[in-house]
């Protein structure tokens, strides 16, 4: 007698060799002909197969194969992880479309997750009995799983915990740092001295300071870092256009005065008159009056400023591209941008100074001159040393050969 599946199966074969010789008569068409005449020979042995194992059915008189089957063995226990595989696959093909961090993200969640599947699937069938599969899974799992879990929490609270500094102001994060140094002191002590509290309390109490951590970091990242003031440098100056004045700014206080002594180094001195005077490490020709620099090469500069006012010295390679001045605008305008303090313009020159040295003081400047002065960029004002005054007026200046 026929099982249920095995009629269903019987008659879907006969059906598709119906279709197939139905077909191959009205059309001529010979690859769904083809199509078809598989189809029936697919269903045919799978209904062959289904007939000799009778659906899988068994006889109630056979004891043994009741016993023994398939059927009778214990299902696979409830899991998480192919929820958590299809999570990454679909993470997956998100970033595919979006953002490279997903497809990441995809890819270490579709990793793990079929690793955990793969070992629980493994382990459960290692014997009959549950307690023992779920002891045999422990075993080959764990050693990898606590490493990994305590990186990622300890990762997770320290990210959080930078989050939150960095939102909070200056001082607020040390008083921060304080209250919660205090705090995890506090209770440690309260732990240490009450040895009769369980561990359900302890874990409960790191359990739930983690989770305002991690809180508190969400809420610190989502409302943004606190507004870092860049430390200014001569370049800042430089971009400003404030290489060519006397203006004092951040990078001019507490800067250095002194230089060590070095080898090879060019000397351009601000006299007391008011005039620039240079020295080479060699000799000089007589009657020279532009300090001959090589291409190409870092050359330390060393000013030193024997006048009574501080002063700043700067050099002039060239003016700015109509590129390169509309891009250094462009990045002016978007980072003054919501800014309350007062921003200068960009610079419409590509000038290197120092910071204002004080009368007696030095200060060692770090040059590259990659143009010679025969190039089409100079101009009146390029391939110079000059001296500004506080209204942006060259003082003194001392012309640049490079050859």
């Amino acid at each position: 007698m026929f099982t249920t599946g095995s009629k269903l199966l019987i008659g879907s074969s006969v059906l598709a060799t119906v279709a197939a010789i139905v077909y191959g008569v009205s059309q001529t068409e010979a690859l769904g002909i083809v199509g078809l005449i598989s189809a029936a020979i697919a269903l045919a042995s799978i209904a062959a197969f289904n007939v000799w194992a009778r659906d899988s059915n068994l006889s109630a008189m056979d004891t043994t194969a009741v016993a023994t089957s398939e059927a009778a063995t214990e299902p696979p226990g409830a899991s998480i992880w192919p929820m958590v595989f299809a999570l990454g696959g679909a993470t997956l093909l998100v970033g595919l479309v979006t953002q490279q961090t997903f497809f990441t993200a995809g890819i270490v969640i579709v990793l793990a997750a079929g690793a955990q599947w793969m070992v629980q699937a493994w382990a459960e069938g290692a014997s009959a009995d549950g307690a023992v599969n779920a002891e045999v899974r422990n075993r080959l799992a764990n050693p990898l799983e606590y490493p990994l879990v305590g990186a990622v929490a300890v990762g997770a609270i320290a990210f959080s915990f930078s989050r939150v500094m960095l939102w909070l102001s200056k001082t607020n994060t040390v008083i921060a740092f304080g209250v919660l140094a205090t705090l995890i002191a506090c209770v440690a002590f309260f732990f240490a001295f009450r040895p009769s509290v369980k561990r359900g309390a302890i874990s409960g109490a790191l359990a739930l300071g983690a989770v305002a951590i991690v809180a508190g970091g969400v809420a610190a990242g989502v409302d943004g870092e606190r507004d870092i003031h860049e430390h200014e440098t001569t370049a800042t100056a430089a971009a400003e256009g404030l290489c060519a004045t006397g203006e004092e700014g951040e990078y001019d206080h507490d800067a250095s005065q002194t230089v060590a002594t070095k080898s090879s180094t060019y000397t351009v001195r601000l006299t007391a008159a008011g005039a620039l005077e240079f020295d080479v490490p060699g000799p000089i020709e007589v009657g020279a009056e532009a300090l001959v620099l090589p291409r190409s090469s870092p050359l330390n500069i060393v000013f030193r400023n024997d006048s009574d006012d501080d002063r700043r010295l700067t050099y002039d390679f060239r003016a700015l591209t109509e590129d390169e001045l509309a891009e250094a605008e462009a990045a002016k305008e978007e980072e003054s941008h919501g800014a309350g303090d007062e921003s200068h313009g960009a610079s419409e020159r590509l000038q290197q100074c120092t910071t204002l040295v004080e009368s007696g003081g030095a200060q060692l400047l770090t040059l590259v001159i990659p143009e010679p002065s025969i190039s089409s960029s100079n101009d009146a004002e390029a391939f110079r040393f000059f001296v500004p005054d506080a209204e942006g007026k060259a003082i003194a200046d001392l012309e640049v050969m490079v050859p």
